[in-house]
């Protein structure tokens, strides 16, 4: 998984919420995670491929952040869904996207995860809080 730091945005220096918090809970929970670099933009991509068991795939894609709030009607938000073969011509350009920035193909996409990692209690239960009142910007 490929996350934006959350570093700044917009020319102004950002706190990490709510990626580093939700990194953190990704990577106790087993999953690899990796951070976009970035000098000033973010990586606003919103992109959820699933490769399944019985061989099948599912692209998610769209405008939604992949939070509480912007799935359960608090945002108009606009997603797509693709279901298919990992060989249909849409899944296998996503995942050579994402295969292409998980392992830096051509140049420097990403970084490990120790490079933002943020064990802060007080961040963590800050977004806590946020996440489950709705009471955030993210």
């Amino acid at each position: 998984m490929t996350l934006d730091p959350n570093k700044d945005a917009f020319g102004r220096q950002k706190s990490g919420m709510p990626n580093r918090q939700a990194a953190r809970e990704l990577v106790a929970a087993g999953a690899a995670v990796r951070w976009a670099v970035t000098s000033g933009e973010q990586m606003h991509s919103k992109l959820l491929l699933v490769s399944k068991k019985d061989g099948s795939a599912d692209l998610l894609l769209g405008s939604a952040n992949f939070t509480r709030r912007n799935l359960r009607d608090y945002n108009l938000e606009t997603n797509v869904r693709l279901s298919g073969k990992p060989d249909t011509p849409a899944l296998r350009a996503a995942a050579d996207y994402a295969d292409s920035v998980w392992n830096n193909t051509g140049r420097v996409y990403t970084v490990g995860y120790d490079k933002y990692r943020d064990d802060s209690r007080w961040r963590v239960l800050r977004y806590r809080l946020q996440e489950a009142t709705g009471l955030c910007t993210w």
